[in-house]
């Protein structure tokens, strides 16, 4: 996974361009990207270029490397913006996917709490008006 410290706007990008555009925020060159993802570099190019869709395989390798869904890489109408700054979350979020349904249950009661630690702290500090 690469460590991009920056948000990219991928405003009604097609696949090729977002690829592009997220390759050249973290700041590699085709050669290095198509290592990371194991293909040819003139595959990359192609794929770069619109000549040639990615297969299913190649998005999962890009969402690993650039940490985003494939909804993200592969709809050309969304509007989104990627927040490519804490990969590691990322990577944990994926992982807790893996967990089982009690596991789950039991992190998203420990997040709630210290998010609603968090909100009263912010409450009372002055920072949050109701």
């Amino acid at each position: 996974m690469v460590n991009l410290q920056e948000t990219i706007a991928l405003y009604n990008m097609k696949f090729n361009e977002k690829i592009k555009a997220l390759r050249k925020a973290a700041d590699m060159n085709q050669q290095e990207l198509a290592d990371k993802i194991h293909i040819h570099v003139t595959h990359l190019s192609k794929m770069e270029n619109g000549h040639l869709l990615p297969s299913i395989d190649i998005v999962q390798r890009l969402m690993k490397v650039f940490a985003v869904s494939a909804d993200t890489l592969l709809n050309d109408n969304e509007n989104s913006v990627v927040e490519l700054q804490n990969h590691e979350l990322n990577e944990q979020l994926m992982l807790i996917n893996q967990l089982d349904e009690e596991e789950k249950n039991a992190l998203i009661k420990i997040i709630n709490s210290m998010l609603t630690k968090k909100r009263m702290k912010d409450l009372l500090d002055g920072k949050v008006n109701f």
